[in-house]
Protein backbone atom coordinates (compact mmCIF):
# COMPACT_ATOMS: atom_id res chain seq x y z
CA UNK A 1 0.00 0.00 0.00
CA UNK A 2 2.94 2.28 0.51
CA UNK A 3 4.54 1.64 -2.42
CA UNK A 4 0.92 2.47 -4.37
CA UNK A 5 0.43 5.82 -2.50
CA UNK A 6 4.44 6.56 -3.54
CA UNK A 7 3.60 5.53 -7.50
CA UNK A 8 0.38 7.43 -7.19
CA UNK A 9 2.22 10.84 -5.86
CA UNK A 10 5.01 9.98 -8.27
CA UNK A 11 3.03 10.22 -11.35
CA UNK A 12 0.87 12.95 -9.93
CA UNK A 13 3.90 15.31 -9.52
CA UNK A 14 4.92 13.86 -12.84
CA UNK A 15 1.77 15.44 -14.39
CA UNK A 16 1.60 18.60 -12.65
CA UNK A 17 5.26 19.30 -13.64
CA UNK A 18 4.56 18.37 -17.25
CA UNK A 19 1.34 20.82 -17.09
CA UNK A 20 2.83 23.95 -15.70
CA UNK A 21 2.63 25.23 -18.98
CA UNK A 22 -1.39 25.08 -18.87
CA UNK A 23 -2.87 28.52 -17.29
CA UNK A 24 -5.24 26.85 -14.73
CA UNK A 25 -6.33 30.66 -14.12
CA UNK A 26 -9.31 31.97 -15.99
CA UNK A 27 -8.48 35.08 -18.09
CA UNK A 28 -10.22 37.97 -16.77
CA UNK A 29 -10.90 40.32 -19.78
CA UNK A 30 -10.44 43.96 -19.01
CA UNK A 31 -12.86 46.23 -20.99
CA UNK A 32 -13.69 49.86 -20.53
CA UNK A 33 -17.15 49.20 -21.25
CA UNK A 34 -19.47 48.23 -24.05
CA UNK A 35 -20.01 52.21 -25.37
CA UNK A 36 -17.20 51.89 -27.88
CA UNK A 37 -18.49 52.09 -31.06
CA UNK A 38 -15.81 52.26 -33.39
CA UNK A 39 -12.38 54.31 -34.17
CA UNK A 40 -14.25 57.30 -34.60
CA UNK A 41 -16.51 57.26 -31.49
CA UNK A 42 -13.87 56.05 -29.51
CA UNK A 43 -11.24 58.84 -30.66
CA UNK A 44 -13.96 61.36 -29.65
CA UNK A 45 -14.75 60.34 -26.26
CA UNK A 46 -11.02 59.36 -25.58
CA UNK A 47 -8.70 61.48 -27.01
CA UNK A 48 -10.27 65.04 -27.54
CA UNK A 49 -10.26 67.54 -24.72
CA UNK A 50 -6.81 67.35 -23.77
CA UNK A 51 -3.17 67.60 -24.49
CA UNK A 52 -1.98 63.97 -26.07
CA UNK A 53 0.93 62.12 -25.77
CA UNK A 54 2.68 60.95 -28.60
CA UNK A 55 1.92 57.34 -28.22
CA UNK A 56 -1.57 58.55 -27.96
CA UNK A 57 -4.28 58.22 -31.06
CA UNK A 58 -5.80 55.30 -33.17
CA UNK A 59 -3.78 52.45 -34.34
CA UNK A 60 -4.56 49.36 -36.75
CA UNK A 61 -2.55 45.92 -36.51
CA UNK A 62 -0.08 45.52 -39.13
CA UNK A 63 -2.10 42.48 -40.71
CA UNK A 64 -5.46 44.84 -40.47
CA UNK A 65 -7.04 42.59 -37.72
CA UNK A 66 -7.97 45.22 -35.90
CA UNK A 67 -8.01 48.40 -34.67
CA UNK A 68 -7.12 49.90 -30.92
CA UNK A 69 -7.44 53.26 -29.76
CA UNK A 70 -4.64 54.20 -27.32
CA UNK A 71 -5.19 56.74 -24.39
CA UNK A 72 -4.36 57.46 -21.19
CA UNK A 73 -5.36 55.29 -18.67
CA UNK A 74 -8.09 57.64 -16.96
CA UNK A 75 -10.15 53.83 -16.32
CA UNK A 76 -10.79 51.25 -13.53
CA UNK A 77 -8.65 49.00 -15.77
CA UNK A 78 -4.95 48.14 -15.97
CA UNK A 79 -3.86 49.16 -12.58
CA UNK A 80 -0.54 50.30 -12.97
CA UNK A 81 -0.23 51.42 -16.56
CA UNK A 82 0.02 54.36 -17.99
CA UNK A 83 -1.56 53.76 -21.51
CA UNK A 84 -4.51 51.37 -22.51
CA UNK A 85 -5.11 50.05 -25.84
CA UNK A 86 -8.51 49.79 -26.78
CA UNK A 87 -10.41 47.60 -29.19
CA UNK A 88 -12.49 49.41 -32.11
CA UNK A 89 -13.04 47.28 -34.61
CA UNK A 90 -12.26 43.60 -34.22
CA UNK A 91 -13.48 40.22 -36.71
CA UNK A 92 -12.30 38.05 -34.05
CA UNK A 93 -15.55 36.32 -32.37
CA UNK A 94 -13.31 36.11 -29.46
CA UNK A 95 -13.04 39.97 -28.77
CA UNK A 96 -15.32 42.67 -28.23
CA UNK A 97 -15.06 46.48 -28.97
CA UNK A 98 -14.60 48.25 -25.74
CA UNK A 99 -11.75 45.21 -24.75
CA UNK A 100 -8.60 46.07 -23.45
CA UNK A 101 -5.76 44.91 -26.27
CA UNK A 102 -2.98 45.92 -24.51
CA UNK A 103 -0.89 48.08 -21.35
CA UNK A 104 1.72 50.23 -21.95
CA UNK A 105 3.80 51.73 -19.21
CA UNK A 106 6.65 54.10 -19.25
CA UNK A 107 10.21 53.88 -19.02
CA UNK A 108 12.99 56.36 -19.07
CA UNK A 109 13.21 56.31 -22.60
CA UNK A 110 10.02 58.22 -24.26
CA UNK A 111 10.51 55.47 -27.16
CA UNK A 112 10.57 52.47 -25.13
CA UNK A 113 7.24 51.61 -22.79
CA UNK A 114 6.94 48.21 -21.15
CA UNK A 115 3.82 46.08 -21.27
CA UNK A 116 0.96 43.74 -21.64
CA UNK A 117 -0.13 42.14 -24.89
CA UNK A 118 -3.35 40.41 -24.63
CA UNK A 119 -2.61 37.44 -27.86
CA UNK A 120 -5.54 35.53 -29.04
CA UNK A 121 -6.89 33.36 -26.36
CA UNK A 122 -6.55 36.60 -24.14
CA UNK A 123 -3.47 35.36 -22.03
CA UNK A 124 -1.58 38.27 -20.75
CA UNK A 125 2.32 38.23 -22.49
CA UNK A 126 4.41 40.52 -21.12
CA UNK A 127 6.54 42.16 -23.87
CA UNK A 128 8.53 45.80 -24.37
CA UNK A 129 7.02 47.85 -27.01
CA UNK A 130 9.33 49.85 -28.90
CA UNK A 131 7.40 53.49 -30.52
CA UNK A 132 9.69 53.98 -33.73
CA UNK A 133 9.21 57.02 -35.91
CA UNK A 134 5.71 57.99 -34.62
CA UNK A 135 3.69 55.77 -36.70
CA UNK A 136 5.28 52.41 -35.66
CA UNK A 137 4.96 49.99 -32.46
CA UNK A 138 6.70 47.07 -32.71
CA UNK A 139 6.94 43.89 -30.57
CA UNK A 140 7.85 40.38 -30.20
CA UNK A 141 7.57 37.47 -27.86
CA UNK A 142 8.34 33.66 -27.72
CA UNK A 143 5.09 31.83 -27.28
CA UNK A 144 4.66 28.47 -25.39
CA UNK A 145 4.99 27.04 -28.88
CA UNK A 146 8.26 27.99 -28.83
CA UNK A 147 7.73 30.26 -32.22
CA UNK A 148 8.77 34.06 -32.21
CA UNK A 149 5.56 36.23 -33.19
CA UNK A 150 6.14 40.11 -34.24
CA UNK A 151 3.60 42.70 -32.80
CA UNK A 152 3.55 45.52 -35.40
CA UNK A 153 0.41 48.02 -35.31
CA UNK A 154 0.85 51.14 -37.09
CA UNK A 155 -0.84 54.56 -36.57
CA UNK A 156 -3.95 55.46 -38.86
CA UNK A 157 -2.94 59.05 -39.56
CA UNK A 158 -4.63 58.86 -43.17
CA UNK A 159 -8.04 57.91 -42.10
CA UNK A 160 -8.68 59.75 -38.99
CA UNK A 161 -6.37 63.05 -40.20
CA UNK A 162 -7.68 66.01 -38.08
CA UNK A 163 -9.81 64.72 -36.02
CA UNK A 164 -7.87 64.62 -32.68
Amino acid sequence: MVRFRAALCFIAASLASGCAWFDFHPIINESVGTDVTGTDQAVRAFLTGHTLDPIEGAWEHDENEFEVVIARNRFDVAAGYDYVGIITRTDDPQWHQGDIKLQLKSTGSPDVFDGVWMTSNQSRTPMTFVFENRNLIQASFVSTDGNTYFVRIRRMNQRLAGRF
